[in-house]
């Protein structure tokens, strides 16, 4: 599908990750759509004069009082969106998200051409959680007065939109970071939100990243990421011999173009896909107990990062990497 010749194009970019694909891929869209303060700055630095503030739904508290303001406000901001859409003379749509409600209420305007669907990350392309997960997620935003289409869904009809992304239809580039100038004889473990979006226990976590620790030939650094409660980290850790927290709050990639390591893993993190540097890179959702994840991680045909799923399999591929001829 390709946008048809009138209209203008917006783009709705969630995270710096999005954003990067539209630089990286000369995306010119007349109009960046901004639904986060966090993107404010980045998008505006990135295309100025091309932002238009969305603004976000309204997450109602505990009260029933609360709920029916919430869902009376949510009403009126999709209203609000449908006007601005409109008013703007937006006809197609880049957009990075597929079960969210914005993006579903965007899909279905009446004056939008034309949709193109680019690559979210690790979870475009693979189902890490399950749907009954999801269907509650989208049954609690109903109850709230979220845009209620398919809000039980988790994807869109993808055969209604150009879908682009690098690794399956490989219609998308990422470039990598440069390559680092400092070296550190370390392994990377690179941190998710696991512990904060309950898919793991704190414990759990702990016991993860202590078993990698434990069996790495190597010392091991851990890098948070931006949204890890940093305070549990430093108590869940600090007692784990070989490792260190890395205290650079700069993001990964950035992180990655001073810094190079023998080795980087983590459970699970979109991060392995976008440094370039496949083969240093390992996923080891089984080694924090998490056998769903690994077993979809393996079961994906086009994954370019190894799956490691026993400590003797991560002692193997860190012992070779430490090899002086693979330095």
């Amino acid at each position: 599908m390709r946008p048809e010749p009138g209209g203008k194009t917006a783009a709705l970019p969630r995270s710096l990750l999005h954003l990067q694909f539209l630089i990286d891929n000369g995306a010119s869209p007349d109009v960046v759509l901004v639904r986060d303060e966090k993107m404010q700055s980045p998008v505006a630095r990135a295309f100025p004069g091309k932002t238009c503030w969305l603004g976000r739904e309204t997450v109602p508290g505990r009260s029933l009082s609360s709920l029916i303001a919430a869902r009376r406000l949510n009403r009126a901001y999709y209203q609000g969106v449908e006007r601005e859409i409109a008013s703007l003379g937006i006809r197609h749509l880049i957009l990075f998200l597929e079960g969210e409600p914005l993006e579903r209420l965007l899909v279905r305007l009446p004056g939008i051409d034309t949709v193109e669907l680019w690559e979210d990350g690790l979870s475009h392309y693979v189902d890490l959680t399950s749907d009954l997960w999801y269907a509650a997620r989208g049954a609690v935003q109903a109850i709230a007065g979220f845009y209620p289409h398919r809000i039980l869904h988790r994807r869109m009809d993808r055969g209604t939109v150009l879908v682009r992304d690098r690794f399956e239809r490989a219609n998308l580039v990422l470039k990598a970071p440069a390559a680092p100038a400092d070296h550190r004889n370390e392994a990377l473990i690179i941190g998710s939100p696991l512990v904060e979006d309950r898919i793991l226990s704190a414990d759990q976590h702990r016991d993860g990243v202590q078993t990698i620790a434990a069996n790495s030939p190597v010392p091991v650094r851990y890098l948070p990421h931006p949204r890890e409660d940093r305070a549990r980290l430093g108590t869940a850790l600090s007692a784990v011999a070989n490792l260190t927290i890395e205290e650079d709050r700069a993001g990964l990639m950035d992180h990655a173009a001073r810094h190079g390591y023998l080795a980087y893993l983590a459970p699970v993190s979109t991060g392995l896909l976008d440094l370039g540097r496949a083969e240093r890179c390992f996923f080891v959702p089984r080694l924090f107990g998490l056998k769903h994840m690994a077993a979809v991680l393996s079961g994906w045909r086009a994954n370019p990062i190894g799956v490691l799923e026993s400590v003797e399999a991560l002692r193997t591929e860190l012992e070779r990497l430490c090899s002086p001829h693979l330095r």
